[in-house]
């Protein structure tokens, strides 16, 4: 069959079957043709129109191959994920976006369209893929903090491309929080940006690296669990829920944001999501405010109309001290008058309250009218339809209420004492700032009652409040393991709090660690009590508790090379840092365990010998070195003498500590000297280093002296004195105070019982003894006061004493009669009659 000539070319080139394929046997009218040929016409005009299409609208990177032209679909705006509500984001966060089946789907083909569909591609990849515990992404690798997948473009080809910056913006900021990690300012600039840009990947290491060291903050978890929300499956945001939960067990907030998750996904598995209102109430529930949670469990269980739950759940709600209890109340009051008691209460309360209401409704309903018999319509006037059965109703819900009362009423009364404490609580959430001397005073004292109550269940909630507003302070840390400890707690209990006080809030804090070694090595894991002590030494060297606490570990475990080894590290650790007083403490220790565990007694007199050489003007080293002679087999007594001259003799060292040298030397060839003048040296000796000590003393007062008078005026001279006291120290120091008491005595000596001295105006001739005006008793000379009629009445009858602003002077109280021993202020004084 011959083609017309009408026919295009352009429907040879389409996909369209032409007409000589059509079979021999096939006879086709001048009607048919028309029509065939109309069809044709039309084809070719959607065709024409199709590849105009495509002529003016860019092609996508990838395009997919057309089978067939397909009318336009009508575009409907979609908003963007982070505008749904929450329940869709919950349910379209893990799904792709739609494919697109032919190039006229795309009804906006502009360059930023066709850029912001590549980014959308990309954030679909990730989310579809998701990410391996060791941060790679399935189907590419991971370069840094970026994700390099299979087909993707170079950086380099886009300059203007937004992704590039944010990635440049976010190097900057993890800049900052590399200089100083402990900047908690630098980590909330971080994850702002990151909840901006709404990066997945950056945004999981931004939140992991802060979590690390603030993991109180839970207002962060929540946003990182949006962040999965969006970006991720839920199977990930469920991990991060978990693991902020663990953080921060107590947070109220947090663990609404998860149970509305878990409400939104679980809609068809009520034993789950109820299994998950359990725990949260089982973990916070009594935390004193903790209302919330018990309000959203209960309004689920109304949601669903299982009203006895809801019964159930008040009971639980009323015998816990919450801030709403009142209201709380209130609303189990409405509950119970809103439903019929059959449907808020089991069956076997229910039949128990119902016996006791007929019983007292009978009682009341004897002189009522009788009642129709069955199948007997009553009387006009005598109808009771319904009244029955409402008294009947409102007295059982009545009991119901009255049964829960006493519960109500003792809650009253544990909230009214707790009200004082928890009032005083300013801060109760974490922060990076120190808290109050008063805050802390407070958490000290609401503890000591919750303590004295003797719940243990409520010490523990409230222990972990207070961790959360005191995280940096060790004194509640410690406190709450101890708690533990004495309670018979768990060990993984303890050692939980040992490991976030370590690990987390207190990493520079070095008595934790040490604690939580000791606790470790009681139970009998010695490696890692040695494994905590090799990370304080590592952090900080200085630390000698943790080598010493080490080389017991050590010695403990009949290791004693490993011990030497750890003191040996120890000291040259110290002496690296010329830390002389750790050397010579460090020396002292290990020289005491050769004697007593390995012994050597020699080799800790070698060590001794050495810690002495480096530090000279330690004591300790040099009496301990004694010792340590005196102690060898036979013992080396002409050796630790020898050790003591030289001490005397070194002229390098101060005047006092020579003479401390001396006196022990004295005493040592007293007790310990095989020569027979041994002692008589050593009295020599002293006497010796005595007298330079003195002239020492005297010639630094005559400088002071000359220095008081050439600079005029005597405070100079009283500071030097004490500079000179201070530097030389010795006997000369205190008989030169002697001196100078005695000889201001001498000057002015002080007046008797308020009265002038002697041979002075006002005052009576020093041979004629004054007389009382209360008795007229002379007063026997040498003896003030001995002939008096009573005590207390020193300071009557005499005119010429001082006035009462003279006693100021003394420290004496104005108002301030005579001195008796009745009186208050005799014996009071601390440690003056070995009183305390």
């Amino acid at each position: 069959m011959e083609m017309d000539e009408s026919t295009p070319m352009e429907l040879l080139m389409s996909g369209s079957p032409p007409l000589a394929e059509m079979t021999d046997n096939d006879t086709m009218v001048d009607g048919e043709e028309e029509e065939e040929e109309e069809e044709e016409e039309e084809e070719e005009e959607e065709e024409e129109q199709e590849e105009e299409e495509e002529e003016a609208a860019p092609r996508l990177p990838t395009p997919t191959p057309v089978p067939a032209p397909v009318p336009a679909p009508v575009p409907v705006p979609v908003p963007p994920p982070e505008h749904l509500p929450a329940t869709t984001l919950a349910t379209a966060a893990p799904t792709s976006p739609p494919e697109v089946s032919s190039p006229t789907g795309i009804m906006d083909t502009s360059p930023e369209m066709k850029t912001e569909m590549n980014y959308e591609n990309e954030a679909n990849d990730e989310e579809v893929h998701g990410t391996s515990e060791d941060g790679s992404v399935a189907g590419g690798e991971v370069s840094g903090r970026g994700v390099k997948r299979e087909g993707s473009t170079d950086p380099e080809d886009a300059q203007q491309n937004p992704a590039k910056r944010r990635s440049d913006e976010v190097e900057k900021l993890w800049q900052n929080v590399h200089l100083n990690p402990n900047d908690f300012q630098a980590w909330t600039l971080l994850l702002q940006h990151i909840d901006q840009v709404s990066d997945l990947m950056s945004g999981r290491e931004a939140y992991d690296g802060f979590f690390d060291r603030y993991p109180y903050c839970y207002g962060y978890w929540k946003k990182y669990a949006d962040l999965e929300r969006r970006k991720g499956t839920r199977e990930t945001t469920l991990k991060v829920f978990e693991r902020g939960l663990e953080a921060i067990s107590l947070s109220v907030d947090l663990w609404l944001h998860y149970l509305e998750y878990i409400t939104s996904q679980f809609l068809d598995t009520e034993a789950y999501v109820r299994q998950e209102y359990e725990r949260a109430i089982d973990t916070c529930g009594l935390e004193f405010k903790s209302d919330k949670v018990w309000e959203a469990y209960l309004s689920w269980e109304s949601t669903g109309k299982r009203w006895k739950n809801v019964t159930q759940l008040y009971e639980r709600l009323l015998a816990t001290p919450t801030s709403k209890y009142l209201t709380h109340w209130q609303k189990f009051q409405e509950h119970v008058r809103r439903h019929l008691p059959s449907e808020v209460v089991g069956v076997d309360e229910f039949l128990s309250l119902r016996r006791e209401v007929l019983v007292g409704l009978s009682r009341s309903d004897t002189d009522a009218p009788d009642e129709a018999p069955p199948g007997v319509e009553a009387a006009p006037g005598d109808e009771q339809v319904g009244t029955n059965v409402d008294e009947e109703t409102k007295a059982l819900q009545k009991s119901i209420i009255t049964a829960r009362q006493k519960i109500h009423d003792a809650n009253i009364v544990a909230v009214k004492t707790m009200w004082a404490y928890e009032d005083a609580i300013k801060r109760p959430y974490f922060h990076v700032k120190p808290l109050e001397k008063s805050q802390l005073q407070a958490w000290r004292n609401y503890l000591d009652y919750e303590m004295k109550q003797g719940d243990g269940a409520r010490v523990r909630v409230l222990f972990e409040r207070c961790l959360i507003a005191c995280a940096f302070y060790e004194e509640f840390w410690m406190r709450y393991v101890r708690y533990l400890e004495e309670s018979n707690a768990a060990e993984d209990v303890v050692r939980g709090v040992y490991r976030r006080a370590c690990h987390i809030h207190l990493r520079e804090k070095n008595r934790p660690h040490l604690a939580w070694a000791a606790f470790e090595e009681e139970r009998g894991d010695s490696d890692r009590a040695l494994e905590i002590l090799r990370g304080v030494q590592e952090r900080a060297p200085g630390s000698l508790e943790s080598w010493i606490q080490a080389a017991g570990v050590e010695r403990r475990r009949n290791r004693l090379q490993e011990a030497k080894d750890t003191f040996t590290r120890c000291m040259d650790t110290a002496k690296s840092r010329q830390d002389r007083a750790a050397h010579s403490h460090t020396a002292m220790k290990f020289s005491r365990f050769l004697n007593m565990f390995c012994e050597a007694p020699e080799e800790g007199v070698d060590i001794l010998h050495a810690a002495h050489e480096y530090d000279k003007e330690n004591n300790s080293v040099v009496l301990m070195l004694v010792d340590q002679l005196l102690s060898c087999r036979p013992p080396k007594v002409d050796e630790a003498a020898s050790v003591l001259k030289q001490s005397v003799d070194d002229t390098s060292l101060q005047p006092g500590t020579r003479l401390i040298f001396a006196h022990r030397l004295f005493h040592f060839l007293s007790e310990c000297g095989q020569d027979a003048n041994s002692m008589s040296e050593g009295l020599r000796i002293l006497r010796q280093v005595q007298m330079e000590v003195r002239q020492m003393d005297t010639a630094s007062a005559a400088g002071e002296v000359e220095s008081s008078s050439s600079g005029g005026g005597g405070g100079g001279g009283g500071g030097g004195g004490k500079q000179g006291e201070t530097i030389t120290g010795g006997i000369a120091v205190i008989e030169s105070r002697r001196d100078k008491r005695s000889s201001q005595e001498k000057a002015s000596p002080s007046p008797v019982n308020g009265n002038a001295p002697p041979n002075t105006a006002g005052a009576p001739p020093s041979n004629t003894p004054p007389t009382t005006a209360a008795s007229g008793q002379a007063m026997v000379p040498g003896y003030p006061g001995y002939q008096q009629p009573g005590y207390g009445n020193y300071n009557q009858g005499y005119p010429q004493g001082y006035g009462a602003s003279h006693y100021q002077g003394w420290g004496y109280p104005t108002q301030q009669g005579g001195y008796g021993y009745g009186q208050q202020g005799w014996g009071t004084y601390g440690n003056y009659y070995g009183q305390r």
